[in-house]
């Protein structure tokens, strides 16, 4: 084991599977010996200063295309902090799942980090769940007609996740040593 590292993972969820990718990524830092602060950029309590960590985590999920606004504003309000730290970007998303949609995934990406101007060293596309109990007419409409609608089931009546613990857990080593 390597030298124990001061970790921030700060993340935005709008269905649950970036905050269970989030305490996944924070158990195994903790695992390794590392200490983590875990951290819902919803919440504005807590008096959360970026330049306390050696390296910052930032997970966020896209929904209609973006990430969520809170991920955003975060970002844009840390980033000179964010760009003095190492920091990884972890984007939760369906189009990272399948290698057609690949490409839109890096595309949801690169909107966000030329809106916040961070500049993360490293950047994880990992692919979330669908959740359709959680959906209404239009976002279940949505799904079934966009891009990913080839890999969905038509009913789209049970939660299929789609993340890849074991590739998730790769490339967060890969950060940690770096």
């Amino acid at each position: 084991m390597g030298a124990r590292v001061n970790f921030l993972i700060a993340y935005a969820t709008t269905e649950g599977q970036t905050d269970k990718i989030a305490r996944y990524m924070a158990a195994t830092l903790t695992e390794e010996g590392h200490e983590v602060r875990f951290h819902n950029v919803s919440d504005l309590s807590g008096g959360l200063t970026v330049t306390d960590y050696d390296k910052v985590i930032v997970a966020g999920s896209v929904h209609s295309g973006k990430h969520q606004p809170d991920l955003e504003l975060f970002a844009f309000a840390n980033r000179e902090r964010l760009n003095q730290v190492p920091g990884l970007l972890v984007s939760v998303s369906l189009a990272a799942a399948f290698p057609d949609t690949l490409n839109e995934a890096r595309g949801y990406v690169d909107t966000l980090l030329e809106a916040t101007h961070w500049k993360p060293v490293q950047v994880i596309l990992i692919a979330g769940a669908v959740k359709p109990g959680n959906y209404d007419w239009f976002e279940k409409s949505a799904l079934l007609e966009g891009d990913l609608a080839g890999h969905l089931n038509e009913d789209l009546q049970d939660t299929r996740e789609f993340t890849d613990w074991d590739a998730l857990k790769q490339q967060v080593a890969e950060f940690t040593r770096s």
